[in-house]
């Protein structure tokens, strides 16, 4: 029993130290925002936000669930674990056209899909963006 709770405590401990990793949003310069507030950030990733200011189409990009940006952005920009906001996208996809986000296994793969994707937007962790691609502030910062 010990062993067990010592463990749960040790699983949860990991939980918000990934939680509590810092992220930056780039976007491809081509339509997007250049500063946006985190829930605009997240209506835009929950698809309820279909269309920059502009017109032109949101193109959502995320990492994998799987990887250390993915569960932090489950946390910080969907309030859900992971496995929710895979069901979250599902049954988004099955009810509305909303389009469901391009998931990357790499920073660098998302961070070359934005760069071609006008109107594309995603989340990364502090890695340095690529040429081609704007930090999107959030709240008035580079990251949150």
């Amino acid at each position: 029993m010990r062993t067990r709770l010592i463990l749960l405590f040790l699983s949860m401990l990991t939980g918000v130290l990934i939680h509590a990793q810092d992220l930056s949003v780039i976007g491809n310069p081509g339509g997007t925002a250049s500063a946006i507030s985190l829930s605009k950030l997240s209506s835009y990733f929950k698809g309820e936000i279909k269309t920059w200011d502009n017109g032109s189409k949101v193109v959502l990009a995320l990492m994998k669930s799987n990887t250390a940006p993915g569960v932090s952005t489950c946390g910080k920009v969907f309030q859900m674990s992971c496995d929710a906001v895979t069901k979250f996208w599902l049954g988004k996809a099955m009810e509305s056209n909303t389009a469901a986000p391009v998931f990357f296994n790499s920073v660098g793969e998302l961070q070359a899909f934005v760069k071609s994707k006008p109107g594309a937007i995603g989340i990364i962790d502090l890695s340095p963006p690529v040429a081609g691609v704007r930090v999107i502030q959030i709240d008035g910062k580079n990251s949150f």
